[in-house]
């Protein structure tokens, strides 16, 4: 049987340019799925983590009080009332790691080592990681929607939707009528020719492979075209389009989850009224983000529990939630009523897996980040320095793969797994 055109153009991409990367399953828990959040731009310790008053090197705002639930301490304040419902109802199975520092100021340096725990760009992060280990088993690994990613050798297992939604579109060929430029259609007798070429490089270097690796290949290209096809079709029933909010992006991706689709999924919060966390100016605005922000999550645990899980009664028991920023705020405050960029930051682990309740580590009176035993959490002289490779070792240890063999210099953070 003659192929068609689509895997003619499969088959040449194999044979000519970009051979295959093997992806290793992973021998853990593979029903545990990560929802990724990463609010952009540095958020600010003081509005949540770092109860540090009395402190004359910290700026805390005013009418901020320590709260506390179970042994999870946090910054409560009259304008973030979902922050402190979320914490009633969900501290138990919510953990602060406070404190681990990304070794920069910039933010583009600071994005990648908070997602793969180096600055360089032959690296892939927490997510690609993840899926990559997950093997060939689900249509979409990791799901993209928007937010840092960065892929060297697992770019494969990451679909990268697009923040407005791009993905249907594209695969479809519905994009080319939305260009900015002027689009002449191909004539017909170009594509003839262009597929008479094609077909003529790919038989002939098909017939010159080893006996039975011409089928093999040809057998691979339809594989590759029908994964496109179904592919489409998960766009379509996943409703991919332009998230407009945190909350639509929470739930499609939960959607994504529950019908067996990915492991992983990123959104990026963008903050109140889309102003993001770099708040060089009007700091109050951290807290109309946090306040926003959590009300999504608490959302999306409700719609979490609400949901059948692929091996538990509910999808809660299989979904760890990760909240993200690459850096926080500066402790004090700039002339211009906001704070600047600062090297120490937090994360959010909430969810399947995660010991809950407890924070891990800490912050100085200066709002730096304290040393840590990792098996116990607490803040110790003799403990270590906590950097993003803690977090990623963690996030492979709760997924499943040996955190080993991507940081082997960095062990996960004990006291968080349950």
């Amino acid at each position: 049987m003659r192929p068609t055109r689509r895997e003619l153009l499969a088959l040449s991409s194999a044979l000519l340019w970009a051979p295959g990367l093997p992806v290793r399953a992973a021998e853990g828990d593979s029903s545990r799925k990560f929802l990724f959040v990463f609010a952009e731009g540095g958020w600010d310790q003081t509005r949540l983590f770092a109860p540090l008053f009395g402190s004359s090197r910290v700026d805390m705002e005013a009418e901020a009080v320590e709260r506390v639930v179970r042994d999870l301490p946090f910054v409560d304040h009259p304008d973030r009332p979902s922050v402190r419902a979320f914490l009633d109802r969900y501290g138990d199975r919510t953990s602060f790691i406070n404190g681990f520092e990304c070794r920069s100021v910039a933010h583009d340096v600071c994005l990648r080592l908070a997602m793969t725990g180096t600055p360089m760009p032959a690296a892939d992060d927490w997510p690609s990681l993840i899926g990559a280990a997950t093997g060939a088993s689900l249509l979409l690994p990791v799901i993209q929607l928007s937010g840092p990613s960065y892929t060297h050798l697992n770019g494969s297992v990451v679909v990268r939707v697009g923040e407005k939604g791009q993905l249907p579109d594209l695969i479809s060929g519905e994009a080319l009528l939305r260009s900015d430029q002027l689009l002449t259609a191909t004539p017909v007798h170009m594509e003839q020719m262009e597929d008479a070429f094609v077909a003529e490089r790919v038989l002939r270097r098909a017939a010159e492979a080893e006996r039975g690796r011409a089928a093999a290949m040809l057998a691979r290209a339809r594989e590759v075209s029908e994964r496109v096809e179904r592919v489409a079709e998960a766009a379509e029933a996943l409703e991919f389009g332009a998230t407009e909010s945190l909350d639509d992006g929470l739930a499609l991706l939960i959607d994504a989850f529950s019908k067996g689709l990915a492991r992983c999924g990123m959104v990026k919060h963008v903050g109140w009224q889309h102003l993001g966390y770099d708040s060089h100016a009007d700091i109050p605005q951290q807290s109309r983000n946090f306040e926003e922000l959590f009300a999504a999550l608490h959302l999306a645990m409700e719609l979490l529990e609400a949901t059948p899980g692929e091996v538990s009664a509910r999808l809660a028991d299989e979904v760890t939630i990760v909240v993200m920023s690459e850096m926080g705020r500066y402790p004090l405050l700039n002339s211009r009523g906001g704070k600047d960029h600062w090297t120490y930051t937090s994360a959010i682990l909430i969810g399947s897996g995660v010991r809950g309740g407890i924070a891990v580590g800490g912050y100085d009176e200066q709002c730096a980040g304290q040393r840590v035993d990792l098996s116990t959490g607490e803040v110790s002289d003799a403990g270590v320095s906590m950097v993003p490779d803690n977090l990623g070792a963690t996030l492979l240890a709760l997924a499943g793969v040996d955190p080993t063999e991507h940081f082997p210099n960095a062990a996960p953070i004990d006291a968080l797994l349950a």
